[in-house]
């Protein structure tokens, strides 16, 4: 199945991707989602059974109109950008690098992995343009690696001509979790921020690749304590001269995608009027020792970050094409 972030974006096409979110959170996967897998609808409560919102069933006509409804409803069930509430499992703010949490919601696995799946949270995308710059996002772990090698190869299959690499990241200081872990030595032994993983990663994916000029840009954080969120380190990306022109190809991974494309539909999109299409590296190499499907927090983090970019983008785009 193809969803709204398998397509290329274009600034004039807003109503197509609000149409394609709508769908998307409009899914039977979704609904079943919902009403299976307990969520606290304030912070703090016990989490219990959700209920579908009435209204969701509806026909849909496309556009912005079809979203804001949709996002009306999805608000019967919470407040999605308070902290706390349904499927929140971040601590302190940040997403936790164990393997399990102890509030792992009482669900199978492999039933919440089967829905994300349909979901494309487990699907890494193909290139539908021929882009020259490849915009490779930072993150933890094996991320920045994985993310690379999936931009290095996809410029193999590209026509010849100067490539550019540009390895984006925010500034963080490695949790000694992460520096001391397996897949962080095996490829980065000396990182002690995720600029060293970026700097890596990138010695490693792109060493053959003499057509492919590398750059590395470090987004400072906006406040003393706050890293750069998603949205803030694109839009620094797309306020930066010299990023060159025509479609952008980013490079994430799978379980990120529907998140990050809203995000980088309202930096780069219709803040900057950048085309971008957005491409993941396989599942299989998020855990070289463990491959096989997440625990069912991770997808459920990150469906919950999708509604709320889906908010935001809402809010936005109307008056961005109007």
């Amino acid at each position: 199945m193809s969803w709204f972030f398998d397509r290329p974006f274009a600034p004039e096409e807003a109503d197509r991707l609000a149409a394609g979110v709508a769908e998307w959170l409009c899914s039977p996967e979704l609904r079943w989602l919902v009403e299976n897998v307990p969520g606290r609808r304030e912070a703090g409560a016990a989490a219990e059974p959700l209920r579908w919102p009435d209204g969701l069933d509806e026909r849909l006509d496309g556009g912005h109109a079809d979203l804001d409804r949709v996002l009306d409803l999805f608000g019967a069930l919470c407040e999605w950008e308070r902290p706390g509430t349904v499927w929140d499992y971040r601590e302190a703010g940040e997403r936790s690098l164990r393997e399990a949490l102890s509030n792992e919601p009482p669900v199978p696995a492999e039933a919440v992995a089967k829905r994300a799946e349909t979901l494309g949270l487990r699907s890494e995308g193909r290139l539908r343009t021929e882009p020259r710059t490849f915009v490779v996002l930072g993150g933890r772990r094996l991320a920045p690696l994985n993310r690379a090698r999936r931009a290095a190869e996809a410029m193999r299959h590209l026509p010849p001509g100067p490539l550019r690499a540009v390895m984006l990241c925010g500034r963080r200081p490695l949790e000694p979790a992460e520096r001391e872990s397996d897949e962080v030595r095996g490829y980065a032994s000396e990182a002690r921020t995720e600029r060293d993983l970026m700097t890596a990663a990138a010695e490693r994916a792109f060493a053959a690749e003499s057509a492919v000029e590398v750059e590395m840009v470090e987004v400072s954080d906006p406040a003393p304590g706050h890293r750069a969120s998603t949205y803030e380190t694109l839009r620094t990306l797309g306020e930066a001269p010299g990023i060159g022109r025509g479609s952008l190809a980013i490079v994430t991974s799978p379980t990120c995608r529907p998140f990050q494309y809203l995000e980088a539909a309202r930096a780069l999109g219709l803040a900057a009027g950048r085309r971008f299409e957005l491409i993941a590296h396989p599942p299989s190499w998020a855990s070289p020792s463990e491959p096989g499907p997440a625990q069912p927090h991770v997808y459920l983090q990150e469906i919950r970050s999708v509604i709320q970019a889906a908010s935001r983008l809402s809010r936005l785009a109307p008056a961005q094409s109007g």
